[in-house]
C-alpha cells in the first residue's frame, strides 16, 4: 500500500516530469474504479488541459490542471508508472492511462479496489474520505505539543490510533510496525496506557522513521517505487526473522489480511 513517503516521492517526480504537459489521450481501461462521475464524462473535457501540480495528501495522489483536478486512493494495490513516449506497456492490472507529447502515465490495480475521481478544482466533496481528515504526519503543524493534545482524542491500539488518518494521515500498516519498533511499544498497547515519556518517544520516532524513509525512497525512480521494494524495513514484513535493533525474533500476527510484526524483546 502506497503511503505518505512513497506518495510524497511519486508526487515530486510527476511534477518535476509533467509540469507543463497537455494531456492528447486519455483512456480507462477498467471503468470499476472511476468513481463519482460517469465514465463518459470523467473522459470528457480533457482537451487543452495541461498538468499543474501533483501532490500527495495523506494517501491520496492529486494531479491539478488547468481546469480540473484528478484525485487517486490507490487503496492497498494501486501503482503509477511513468514512461516515455517510445517505450510500450502492457499489464493486465492496468486501469487508465493518461498520454502526453512526451510521457504516458500510467495507473495500475491488481485488485481493483483503487478510488480514482475527476474533480472542479478544490471541490473534494465528492471524494469519499477526503474532508475531515487530520494533518500530514509530517506537517510541520504537528509539533511535540500538537502531536499530544491530538493523540489524546483517540482511544483504542495504538498501531490503529497511528493508521486513523483522523489522528494524523499518511501512516498506513507497514510504517506503523516501523514507528512502533523505533518507539519501542507493542502496537496492541492501548493509547491510555502510554505515559508521557511513551507518547513523546512515539513523535520522534514517527519523525525519523517517515522522514528517513522519505529520504531513502528519493532515490528511486516512479517504476522502482511502484514495484514496493521495501528493502529498507527493519520489522514490517520480517516475521520469524532477526530483529536488527536487538537479535531476537520477529513476531508476526494477521488479522484481517493485514500484517502485523514486532519483537517482544524491543517492545513493551
Amino acid at each position: 500500500m502506497p503511503e505518505l513517503p512513497e506518495l510524497e516521492n511519486i508526487a515530486s517526480k510527476l511534477t518535476e516530469r509533467l509540469q507543463g504537459e497537455s494531456i492528447l489521450e486519455v483512456r480507462v481501461l477498467d471503468h470499476l474504479v472511476i468513481h463519482g462521475l460517469p465514465v463518459e464524462k470523467f473522459l470528457s473535457g480533457f482537451d487543452g488541459e495541461v498538468f499543474q501540480e501533483f501532490r500527495a495528501d495523506g494517501k491520496f495522489l492529486i494531479g491539478e490542471m488547468k481546469e480540473s483536478t484528478i484525485v487517486i486512493n490507490p487503496m492497498l494495490t494501486g501503482r503509477f508508472h511513468l514512461v516515455a513516449k517510445r517505450e510500450k506497456r502492457s499489464s493486465k492490472s492496468d486501469i487508465l492511462f493518461i498520454k502526453t507529447k512526451d510521457y504516458t502515465l500510467w495507473y495500475s490495480d491488481r485488485k481493483r479496489m483503487s478510488r480514482v475521481y475527476r474533480i472542479p478544482n478544490g471541490e473534494y466533496q465528492s471524494v469519499a474520505g477526503f474532508l475531515n481528515r487530520g494533518p500530514s504526519a509530517l506537517d510541520p503543524v504537528i509539533t511535540l505539543d500538537e502531536f499530544k493534545a491530538r493523540i489524546r482524542r483517540h482511544n483504542g491500539q495504538i498501531k490503529n490510533v497511528l493508521q486513523n488518518q483522523n489522528f494524523v494521515k499518511g501512516i498506513g500498516n507497514a510504517y506503523a510496525d516501523e514507528i512502533l519498533l523505533y518507539a519501542g511499544i507493542l502496537p496492541f498497547r492501548k493509547r491510555s496506557s502510554l505515559s508521557d515519556e511513551e507518547i513523546e518517544r512515539l513523535f520522534h520516532a514517527m519523525q525519523k522513521v517517515l522522514r528517513r524513509i522519505l529520504e531513502l525512497l528519493s532515490r528511486r525512480g516512479i517504476n522502482e517505487i511502484a514495484k514496493e521494494t521495501r528493502d529498507f524495513l527493519m520489522v514490517h514484513g520480517r516475521g520469524g526473522k532477526m530483529c536488527p535493533l536487538c537479535g531476537g525474533r520477529i513476531s508476526e500476527i494477521t488479522a484481517n489480511r493485514f500484517k502485523t510484526n514486532y519483537c517482544q524483546a524491543c517492545q513493551k
